[in-house]
Parts: C-alpha cells; structure tokens; sequence
C-alpha cells in the first residue's frame, strides 16, 4: 500500500513539472506573415518588360523578386508611366518603384534610394545610314547652292583669267589662243590646266605680258586651289556639321529629343540644349525614325535594347556614353523597408555568380553590355 502510494505522488509531480505545465499552455507556432507592398513599375526594357499577355518581366524585376524574397515582402505591381511613378514613390502612393530608375541629386532630394545595382550612362541614338543613303547625300550636297556658288565662282574665276590671257596673246599667238570664242575657250582650258599644275603645254602664253600673268597665276592658283578643295570637301562630307551627330558636343547643333523628366532631360537642361520632350521611348525613337528630330538621348542600354529589338537597321546607338548614371529601387522619404532591403540587395549582388545568371541572360538579349 505504502509503495502504491509513493508512485502516485510521483506521477503527479511529474504531470505538474514547468515543462510539461508550459507545453500544454503555449499556443502553437504561427507562420510569419508575408508583408505586401505596392510596387510601382515602368516598361524599360531590358530592365523591365510587358509581355501581349500582361506579364511583367526583366533585368531588374527579376532583382527585386529575389531581394524581396529575401525580406519576406509580397508585391503587388502597379504600372505607371516615369512621370507618373515618381509622383506615386513621392507622395508614397506604391512603397517601392522598380525600373532603369537613374539616382539624381534631384530624385534624392525628395526620395530615398536604395543600393546602386547597375552603372551605365546616356547614349546617343541617331538614324542609321545605309550606303544608297550615303551616296544620296553626297550627291544632295554637291548639287547644294552652297557648293554651286564654290563651282561657279571658280568657273568665273578660270574664265575671266583666261580672257585676260586670250586678250594679250591673241595677236602675237593665234596658233595656239584661236580668234573669236574658240580663242576664249583656249585661254579658260589654259587657265584650268595651269591652276590644276597639269600643264599639257598644247597652249602657252608667249608673249612677256602674257608670261606675267601665267606666273602671277600660277602663284596664286596654289591659295585658290587649297581653298576650293577644303570648302568642298566641307560640303560634301556626309557627316558634316549640321547633319549628323558625333557626341555630346554635337547635341546643341541638332534637334534632340528626351523622354518628358528622365535624367537625360535633366543633363540636357543642364548642359543648356534644347530637347523636345516624349512620353516614352518608343515615340521618341518613332519621331527619330520619321526625320522629325536628328538625335534621341537617352540610358544607353535601353537604347540599344531597341535598336536590336524595335528599330533593327533604322536606328543606331553611338559609341560609348556620357553622364554616368546609377540605378536603384527607389523608396518614399523615410521608407522602413530601405535599410532591410539594402542588406538583402548588397548580399546578393556581391555574388558574382548570381549577378550573371541575373543579368546575363537580359544584357546578352539587348546587346548591353
């Protein structure tokens, strides 16, 4: 009896032990709660694409998908225009724009910036040039009034030094400067071999007077011959001033287009050139392929994403870059989502193997190198 007792005092103690009292008290374990953010988007491709369907896609969605996997954040895409996202990030409408989106001195003065993902810079996009269009302008130039007034004035130039010539020597030198108009013909083929230093020699001045003038002529056609070659070639270089664009500094003597408050309309505006702002880059680059502006600046790897993609032999992209740019996600002022997801993002993109796997497949695609 004594022993039976001694067991049920200690299955007792057992059953009222802390643990065993907090293991039937504690609820059981809950799942942590994704949060959901308003992610505000601009199609910029390769950056950030819109498939017919309506599925969104690209270089840095595809970034932000895995940094916000990494936070535990859910999002919900909302589709805005550049414009119209960098009001919504401002007022705090969605809680995090993704796209090519450049850091500024003048975004950063009134919203937060994560990490930079991406540098780059602003290209240059220009009609491109086949051979046929290539000959066309030559030939437009030649037969341009200012090239015509360099062939006439030298025209007139021959003709009249050849008169002066035909008029000393056509009485002691008949046989070789004719009577009449055949005669004023011989001094202006005289007075165009000279210049050009061919000298045939089938008509020469013998006369002392006329010898005066053939070498006050010949000293001269020298200057006059320099100056005539240069102001054609001028003219008839395909690329001249006026025309084509070789670079920034080229930008001011054109008419350039932007897309309406993207970073480039802010260096243009800066740089003190005039720009006619589009909604989007593909109206621009339209306009640029309709003749209705000579250049488009914008991010260079977008731009060279549709020069493969959109306007394959209609436009093309300028070598190198100028203003360099760097983009990140951006956030409202003050954002408690900035810190958590800059870790995230700096861990990520110190992975060179993600960074290719990530970037790779859309910058090989657009040629962005």
């Amino acid at each position: 009896m004594r022993r039976l007792c001694w067991l049920l005092a200690a299955a007792c103690l057992l059953g009222c032990s802390p643990a065993a009292r907090a293991q039937e008290e504690s609820p059981p374990a809950q799942p942590v709660q994704a949060r959901h953010v308003r992610l505000g988007v601009v199609v910029a491709p390769p950056f950030l694409e819109k498939t017919d369907t309506g599925h969104f896609h690209g270089l840095a969605l595809a970034l932000w998908r895995d940094v916000a996997r990494d936070v535990g954040l859910v999002s919900e895409i909302r589709e805005y225009t550049l414009d119209g996202l960098l009001a919504a990030v401002r007022s705090g409408e969605v809680d995090v724009g993704v796209s090519a989106l450049s850091i500024t001195p003048e975004r950063e003065g009134v919203m937060d910036f994560s990490q930079p993902f991406y540098y780059t810079g602003l290209g240059i996009a220009v009609p491109a040039r086949h051979s046929l269009d290539a000959v066309g302008a030559v030939l437009e130039r030649l037969f341009s009034p200012k090239a015509l007034a360099y062939i006439g004035s030298l025209l007139v130039l021959l003709l009249l030094v050849g008169m002066v010539v035909w008029a000393i020597e056509r009485r002691r030198n008949p046989e070789h400067f004719r009577p009449g108009g055949k005669g004023i013909g011989d001094g202006l083929w005289w007075s165009a071999v000279t210049m050009t230093s061919v000298g045939y020699g089938d008509t020469t001045p013998k006369t002392m007077a006329g010898r005066a003038v053939a070498l006050v002529w010949m000293f001269a056609s020298v200057a006059l011959l320099a100056s005539f070659t240069a102001g054609i070639t001028s003219i008839l270089t395909v690329e001249s001033i006026g025309g084509a664009v070789h670079g920034p500094q080229d930008l001011h003597k054109v008419r350039v287009g932007v897309v309406r408050d993207a970073s480039s309309a802010e260096e243009l505006a800066a740089s003190h050139v005039g720009a006619r702002p589009y909604d989007d880059v593909d109206k621009g680059l339209a306009a640029l392929a309709a003749g209705e502006i000579d250049a488009f600046v914008h991010d260079r790897p977008i731009l060279l994403y549709y020069q493969i993609h959109v306007f394959p032999g209609v436009i093309r992209v300028l070598p190198g870059f100028f203003d360099p740019q760097l983009y990140g996600f951006a956030f409202p002022p003050g954002s408690d989502l900035r810190k958590a997801v800059n870790v995230a993002l700096l861990r990520r993109m110190e992975d060179h193997d993600y960074r290719m796997r990530v970037f790779g497949p859309y910058l090989d695609r657009a040629g962005a190198h």
